[in-house]
């Protein structure tokens, strides 16, 4: 049976690196890859995938973009992972990111995450607390972090 990883990615162009990370460390068959994107609340329209109606369109324009835009975001993932001979499933939720992350690990009994790190200075991690830090302390498996390609 395959041995589930979970992939936590945002809708960045950075996480294309955390797609090459685990092609790199999994092997097809081996491991059935997860694909995770949570993203804030206020942000979401719907809790699962359905087509918005036009009042949704008008009234919360800036939800509905930020919900699309995650839900291609995953798509493409799977899409480039089962590409690479991967079983890939994928997944948005709507709620903070660490707390969905072990989450959702937990739930499918996970045996490593996946996830990027943004390499913030003091001030930027003050002001915007890093969700790899939080979700390596909360974890109940070993956590592979990836960094940005363009970090020297």
């Amino acid at each position: 049976m395959p041995h589930p990883v979970l992939i936590a990615i945002d809708a960045s162009p950075a996480s294309h690196a955390l797609l090459d990370l685990a092609r790199r460390y999994c092997r097809p068959g081996e491991h059935t890859l997860h694909v995770l994107l949570a993203i804030d609340s206020t942000f979401a329209v719907h809790d699962h995938r359905t087509a918005y109606t036009e009042e949704e369109l008008e009234e919360y324009p800036a939800a509905c973009d930020e919900q699309q835009l995650a839900e291609h975001a995953v798509n493409s993932a799977v899409g480039i992972l089962c590409e690479a001979g991967f079983e890939s499933l994928g997944c948005m939720v709507a709620g903070q990111p660490v707390e969905a992350i072990i989450t959702k690990a937990r739930e499918l009994e996970c045996e490593l995450i996946i996830i990027g790190h943004r390499h913030l200075s003091r001030v930027g991690r003050l002001l915007d607390p890093s969700i790899s830090a939080k979700v390596i302390d909360r974890a109940h498996v070993p956590v592979l972090v990836g960094v940005p390609t363009d970090v020297g």
